[in-house]
């Protein structure tokens, strides 16, 4: 048991600072800060959890059902269990993970549908870790199948919190790319989060043949969603960002070439460098639009200007 208990805390830790990294390495064109998204995750791993544990303990006392599961609840318990577990924790909890995006859609960094997986991913992620390392901790002393529930919960349960967080905010993240200002109505982006939560639950939950199956192909279709989507956004990502170093190169703030720089591998640091920069003197232009007041519109101005400016500073790459 001892030794469980000591595997619990890199078997929960590691696998999801892992997923986090792949995903941000994946946002190529503009990788997010790593403050911002410390920021997501320590909400995730934290602030949701805590609450939705002291929720969650609220509303199972309410209904009579604190301590007991599915698998070990009188027949007169399961209904109250089973709405405990596959519909109200749900909501709970993917209301809770998505509080995050009240603060962080209004800072400059969150300005598209890629932005949106990144940050939703990393808050699922964060709150899967603390979800698992407490798991893992409590089943340690059980004989068998601890070694199956690290694999589940790790690859299947932690992706369901990274998918759900992840459509709510991809929403989110549409509104602001497409209105400047996220509309009301992308809030509704919280009900396929939750519905794909619920299904999650309760495929888990019933005992009933082959329904299991069901939860982890549910994940699946997830899963493939939200890679088309992000795929589909980072293509529409790659024709803006041209667009935009197009309109550079014609005032003449960047050289002709360096347009096709971030789609392209790189041969070295300093090309990598150029690359982002110009990456980012394309996304500042295309949030510069987004921006309402003239405080914003002269800071991001102001951004911009460095951004050319340190292009400039930087020695010409040399003739391929």
């Amino acid at each position: 048991m001892g030794f469980k208990i000591l595997l619990a805390f890199p078997f929960a830790i590691l696998p999801m600072l892992i997923f986090i990294y792949v995903v941000r390495r994946l946002d190529k064109y503009d990788p997010e800060p790593l403050w911002l998204m410390t920021f997501h995750f320590l909400w995730g791993a934290l602030i949701a959890v805590s609450g939705a544990a002291l929720l969650n303990g609220q509303v199972q006392s309410w209904l009579g059902v604190s301590g007991l599961s599915i698998s070990n609840a009188p027949a007169d318990k399961q209904a109250m269990v089973l709405l405990s577990v596959a519909l109200l924790g749900p909501i709970i909890e993917e209301l809770l993970k998505g509080s995050v995006f009240a603060i962080s859609t209004s800072v400059r960094e969150f300005n598209n549908l890629t932005d949106g997986i990144v940050y939703g991913s990393t808050v699922g992620f964060g709150f899967a870790m603390a979800e698992n390392l407490v798991y893992f901790i409590q089943y340690a002393a059980a004989d068998d199948g601890w070694w199956q529930l690290v694999i589940y919960r790790t690859f299947f349960s932690a992706t369901m919190h990274a998918l759900s967080s992840s459509v709510f905010a991809a929403f989110l993240g549409y509104g602001r790319w497409k209105y400047g200002d996220i509309p009301a109505k992308m809030a509704l982006g919280i009900i396929p989060a939750i519905l794909l939560h619920i299904g999650w639950n309760y495929f888990i939950s019933s005992t009933s043949y082959g329904v299991n199956i069901g939860g982890f192909v549910l994940v699946a279709v997830a899963f493939g969603i939200i890679c088309y989507a992000f795929a589909r956004s980072m293509r529409y990502e790659h024709i803006k960002i041209r667009e935009e170093l197009e309109q550079e190169a014609k005032a003449g703030t960047i050289p002709p070439e360096y347009i096709e720089l971030p789609f392209r591998n790189h041969n070295s640091a300093e090309e990598y460098l150029l690359a982002l920069i110009c990456s980012q003197i394309a996304f500042e232009r295309i949030t510069n639009r987004q921006l309402r007041t003239p405080h914003q519109i002269e800071r991001s101005n102001q951004i911009l200007a460095a951004l050319r400016k340190k292009v400039q500073s930087l020695p010409p790459l040399p003739s391929s």
